[in-house]
C-alpha cells in the first residue's frame, strides 16, 4: 500500500513513472494491471478511467481490445501519446485529456468494459458516485466493470496497521504533491449502489487491495 501513496509523488515525473512505480512496488502495480487486463474479453471495446501513461491500455490493445482512455494530467497524456506512437497502436487506442467529470459527454451503451486501477481512491465520494453512474451508462447491456484499488481491510487489526503505516506517508505525499489517496471503505457496495451486480471480489496485500468485477444486470 505504500507504493500507492508514492504514485502521487511520481506523477510529477511521468516519463520515468512506470519504471519507478514498478521498482517501488516490486512489480505489484504492473501485476495489478495484468490481472485487470485478463478479465477483459478478446476484441472488447474498453473505456479506461485514469489511464496515466497508458500502460494498461497498451496491454488491453495487445489482447485485441479497442480502447478509449482518459486522464486529467496533461503530462501523463503526453507520455501516453508517445507510447501510442512508439508502439504504433493509434488505430486501436484513443486518448482523451479529461477527468471523470467529462464522462457525461460520452455516448451511452458504447463499451463492453470499463476499467480502472488505483483511480477511484483518488476521488471524493461524490466524484466516485458520478464516475460509477456514468460507467454504467456507457456500458452495453451485460457489459462489465473491472476495478483494482486500495480498500480498507475488513478486520480491525489490519485496519489499525493500515492506518498507522499510512500516516507518515500521507503527510509526506501531501507535502510533495498537495494530493493524496484514501482507501475505499466498501468498493463492492459502491458498485452495487451504481446499479452493478458483483461477479467477483479478490482481496490481496493484507486485505488492503481489492480487484472487483461487476456487470450490468441483464434486463428482465
Amino acid at each position: 500500500m505504500f507504493s500507492y501513496l508514492f504514485m502521487k509523488i511520481l506523477e510529477g515525473r511521468p516519463r520515468s513513472y512506470d519504471r519507478r512505480m514498478d521498482a517501488i512496488s516490486r512489480g505489484r502495480i504492473r501485476s495489478v494491471k495484468e490481472d485487470v487486463a485478463r478479465e477483459i474479453p478478446q476484441g472488447a471495446r474498453v473505456l479506461e478511467m485514469g489511464c496515466g501513461t497508458a500502460e494498461l491500455a497498451s496491454m488491453l490493445v495487445g489482447r485485441g481490445a479497442v480502447v478509449t482512455a482518459f486522464d486529467p494530467s496533461p503530462a501523463m497524456i503526453e507520455v501516453a501519446r508517445e507510447r501510442v506512437n512508439r508502439e504504433g497502436i493509434g488505430d486501436r487506442l484513443t486518448l482523451k485529456h479529461m477527468g471523470v467529470e467529462g464522462m457525461d459527454g460520452l455516448s451511452s451503451g458504447q463499451y463492453d468494459a470499463v476499467v480502472s486501477t488505483l483511480v477511484l481512491s483518488e476521488l471524493s465520494d461524490q466524484e466516485r458516485r458520478f464516475a460509477l453512474t456514468h460507467a454504467k451508462r456507457v456500458l452495453k447491456p451485460e457489459g462489465i466493470i473491472v476495478i483494482g484499488d486500495e480498500v480498507i481491510p475488513r478486520k480491525a487489526l489490519p485496519r489499525i496497521l493500515q492506518a498507522l503505516f499510512r500516516l507518515p506517508l500521507l503527510l509526506l505525499t501531501y507535502l510533495v504533491s498537495r494530493n493524496t489517496t484514501r482507501p475505499i471503505a466498501d468498493l463492492p457496495g459502491e458498485l452495487k449502489s451504481a446499479g452493478f451486480a458483483i461477479n467477483k471480489e479478490i482481496r490481496t496485500q493484507g486485505d488492503a487491495f481489492a480487484l472487483v468485477i461487476g456487470s450490468v444486470p441483464e434486463k428482465l
